[in-house]
């Protein structure tokens, strides 16, 4: 009885049979190890440069929102029970608005990674501010704050949603105050 190796060729008719030792085990481990190494950092590396990050996707959507105006309202200067209503069917139940200090210029539903969130247009006091809300899902910070130019974005979540808020750095105390 002769040790088989599938990696050996066997002996052609009428030469002597070739008998080899078998392959050390560590071999075989090191090989194993190496093919298996290589398979999930090149993975990793895929990963990271086949698909884009998602850090702070909501405050860059809103601030890119903010800077190319008010055109293509879904809603345009609702009352508050419009806006409230409409709000509640795009993004769900309990949706955190604007306070009373705030007026509503228009409202529009627009996509954020793949999920529906409502856009705001408001004018509190002499600012027009961008409020964004939307279903939060995955893990996010508690707040974030975002300075791009003239423009201060905030990040904040309130119970199952995420919120967002886009207006002038040098009143963001104002609109922030009637915001949340």
């Amino acid at each position: 009885m002769h040790l088989v190796e599938p990696e050996e060729v066997g002996p052609i008719e009428g030469d002597d049979a070739l008998v080899t030792p078998p392959r050390p085990p560590h071999r075989r481990v090191s090989v194993s190890l190496l093919f298996t190494l290589s398979v999930l950092i090149g993975t990793v590396v895929a990963i990271y440069l086949l698909l884009p990050a998602r850090h702070n996707v909501l405050v860059t959507t809103a601030i890119a929102q903010h800077r190319e105006g008010g055109d293509g309202w879904d809603l345009e200067a609702p009352s508050p029970a419009e806006l409230r209503a409409w709000a509640i069917g795009l993004v769900g139940k309990n949706v955190p608005l604007p306070k009373d200090g705030a007026t509503v210029i228009g409202a529009r539903k627009i996509e954020v990674l793949h999920r529906s969130a409502a856009l705001i247009r408001l004018q509190i006091g002499s600012d027009q501010v961008t409020y964004l809300v939307q279903n939060a899902r995955g893990i996010a910070p508690q707040h974030n704050t975002q300075q791009d130019g003239e423009l201060r974005g905030e990040f904040w979540r309130h119970g199952k949603f995420s919120c967002v808020a886009v207006g002038p750095e040098a009143t963001a105390a104002t609109w922030l105050a009637a915001l949340r």
